[in-house]
């Protein structure tokens, strides 16, 4: 609708002033009483007029009321207000109910265009934390969005499977299969100490017995990396793929050593006289593009640092053809943004190219009081309890409550109630409902699909609560549309409750299959059209629409 309404604008724009191009939003006001929609655009075209809001919001109010489209435009403030009419409401409606709302809401905006999507890229060495998780479920629905208006999505895994954590992670597991043989070797200061890392040792014992005590320490231990690696790997794979989210691209960071990228992004950057030497360390200048100081890409021990490797990532990343590559990162990454764009900026790579959004930490609490700690990391409550604990579906669902950049609270009794209080019972409680009055309508009357002239019925709607029900429908295909420019994908969250609260109250007030059958065909094709838009922002989010409950 807000597409409609603007091209409404730009022509009457164009018409009256002779504009062809402004920049003006249409928004929905805060307020209920300023209307259906409202648009800045008189404050825009002002100064170049030389005209004033009133004024040119005046000439566009006339001019819009004239397109049949609405009840009311008026200025307010230099804001022109617009109330839409209601058989505008209703034939959009209809067309959403007869097109369905996958071809009513699809825009091919993406075009096909290549974008690369990283996500999670937890370090190998541990369980994934609920911020992996909040992250996956933030990435796997931005994709499904962005696939949906027509981009061609990569979802990839940055695996970090070199350096100095992954050392301490075979060096953790060697030790504590020495001390399942029952030798003596010091656990390491900075080793893992969660309970998966003595499951991987004892794993080691049943295939492997004693035969790593005939090997040296160094090769003992690079068998522990190996073999640690590949299974803390298939358990984030597993944890993953039990929240539905699949990745097209596990891409090594050790490769890029292997395949010499490291060194070539290197070499790049020195032939641009941007890298120098000090304290035996070398040094990028990523104070030249916008870093607040230079930054070490190999240290003084001749080992390199995860941003050169992070570098020769992002390069390797465009030398794929990704027209725009998106990072989604946790908080404790919020200052490693602008050197790798200064990078990027040094290798002549568009600053618009990589988007970076933040992924801030989950809390979870019990009875009151947050939990902690776990047993199997030894640090933190993982993905994988939190799974089993409260489902798929609630874990999904719940990771899109809040925007990705904000703390997210779980509160575990609450998710488990069957109650309004549990956003997700409520949610898919509304959907069960909604299809326990087809076949409440089937009983009665013998109606199993809409008819024909199906649209003839709404028109018999008179309430207010179906009229509200109505516009947010139709206002979901805007909602879309702008998750593709803000990727802000908890949006579909925030829709289904603000439909699921409208729906209930709705539903609780009003007999919807009744003794008329006129009003109950009208009811019946309301909730048709509303139960549609439900199980497709349901299925965006990856959570289950169920028909009963």
């Amino acid at each position: 609708m807000k597409e409609r309404v603007a091209h409404l604008i730009k022509e009457a724009v164009e018409s009256l002033f002779g504009v062809k191009e402004a920049r003006f939003k249409v928004e929905v006001p805060r307020e209920k009483e300023w209307g259906d929609l409202s648009t800045n655009v008189a404050f825009i075209l002002n100064k170049a007029l030389k005209k004033s809001p009133q004024e040119i919001g005046n000439a566009l109010a006339e001019k819009l009321l004239d397109s049949g489209v609405f009840s009311d435009v008026r200025i307010e403030k230099g804001f022109i207000n617009m109330d839409i009419k209601r058989e505008v409401w209703i034939e959009e409606f209809t067309s959403l109910i007869r097109e369905g709302v996958d071809r009513k809401f699809r825009k091919n905006i993406g075009k096909g265009e290549k974008v690369q999507v990283e996500f999670v890229s937890a370090n190998p060495t541990g369980p994934l934390h609920l911020g992996h998780g909040r992250g996956a479920i933030v990435g796997d629905v931005l994709c499904n969005v962005l696939e949906f208006f027509g981009y061609t999505i990569t979802r990839e895994y940055y695996v970090n499977d070199a350096g100095n954590q992954v050392y301490l992670l075979g060096k953790s597991i060697y030790a504590r299969y020495m001390e399942l043989m029952g030798k003596s070797y010091p656990f390491p200061e900075e080793g893992y100490r969660g309970e998966y890392i003595r499951d991987i040792a004892e794993n080691i014992v049943k295939e492997k017995g004693n035969t790593l005590l005939s090997l040296s320490e160094e090769e003992a231990i690079d068998f522990c990396i190996e073999y640690g690696l590949s299974e803390m790997l298939k358990r984030i794979r597993e944890d993953l793929e039990d929240l539905d989210v699949h990745f097209d691209v596990w891409f090594s960071e050790r490769s890029l050593y292997e395949k010499g990228l490291v060194d070539k992004v290197i070499k790049i950057l020195e032939e641009k006289d941007l890298i120098y030497e000090k304290d035996g360390a070398l040094w990028f200048k990523s104070s030249l593009f916008g870093d607040d100081k230079d930054r070490v890409i190999r240290k003084s021990d001749g080992n390199y640092t995860y941003f050169a490797s992070d570098i020769a990532y992002h390069y390797e990343k465009f030398s794929r053809g990704f027209k725009k590559v998106i990072n989604l990162w946790g908080a404790d990454h919020h200052g490693y943004e602008r050197r790798l764009k200064a990078a990027l900026k040094a290798l002549d790579i568009p600053e618009d190219w990589l988007e970076v959004y933040f992924v801030q930490m989950v809390k979870l609490f019990r009875e009151g009081k947050e939990i902690k700690m776990s047993k199997r990391s030894g640090e933190f409550v993982t993905l994988r309890e939190l799974i089993e604990e409260i489902g798929k579906d609630a874990v999904r669902f719940m990771f899109l409550t809040k925007r990705s950049d904000t703390p997210l609270s779980i509160d575990v009794d609450v998710v488990k109630e069957k109650s309004s209080e549990n956003p997700v019972f409520y949610v898919q409680y509304a959907h069960a409902r909604m299809c326990g009055i087809s076949r409440e309508m089937k009983n009665r009357y013998g109606v199993d699909n809409l008819p024909e002239d199906f649209a003839r019925y709404l028109n018999l709607l008179e309430l207010e609560e179906e009229m509200e029900l109505i516009k947010k429908a139709v206002m979901f295909g805007d909602e879309l549309t702008e998750i593709v420019y803000k990727k802000e994908p908890h949006v579909i969250t925030y829709f289904l409750q603000d439909m699921a609260s409208l729906f209930h109250s709705y539903y609780n007030s009003h007999r919807i299959v009744g003794d008329d059958i006129n009003i109950s065909m009208a009811r019946y094709t309301l909730i048709k059209g509303l139960r549609d838009v439900f199980a497709f922002a349901l299925e965006l989010m990856g959570v289950e629409a169920p028909e009963s409950m």
